[in-house]
């Protein structure tokens, strides 16, 4: 896609780290004398928690990324960061809940607790999307919220 194309809350890679991020405070400036407006947007990356000002001529060729909100379905959690979880194949997949969110983490493990105590199927929120490095693409994932459910 063209930087012209860009809207709040759409995903952009960032140019530095290759991170997937959504675009906010988008702002077009006038064109000038060679006729390319400029676009500058804050790019907030919730796989590292950072974000970052761009800036782009209308023209650029920027990356969109294919971002898949994922939910998986909560079979244990394996010590105090690893969970276990099953996709809906009933295959096993792990992730890693990291405590330096400290407000998702706290969310997420009271409703795992809270939810299996009830007798509850608790499920987590996932967020998949690709990394660009160079030439290498890697699939990053990150654990946004959980929610517990009557069984059916």
């Amino acid at each position: 896609m063209h930087a012209h194309d860009l809207k709040n809350g759409m995903w952009c890679l960032d140019d530095k780290s290759g991170l997937p991020g959504i675009v906010s405070d988008l702002k077009m400036s006038k064109t000038g004398k060679h006729g390319h407006a400029k676009f500058t947007y804050k790019l907030r990356m919730p796989h590292s928690g950072r974000s970052s000002s761009l800036m782009h001529p209308g023209g650029d060729h920027l990356y969109k990324p294919v971002i898949e909100k994922m939910e998986y379905l909560v079979s244990h959690m394996d010590g105090d960061e690893d969970l276990v979880c099953l996709n809906e194949d009933f295959e096993e997949v792990f992730f890693k809940l990291s405590r330096e969110r400290e407000d998702v983490y706290t969310k997420v493990t009271e409703c795992i607790e809270t939810g299996q105590d009830e007798g509850k199927d608790v499920f987590i929120t996932v967020l998949e999307g690709p990394k660009k490095t160079g030439d290498l693409i890697e699939v990053m994932q990150i654990v946004t919220e959980g929610k517990a459910v009557n069984p059916q």
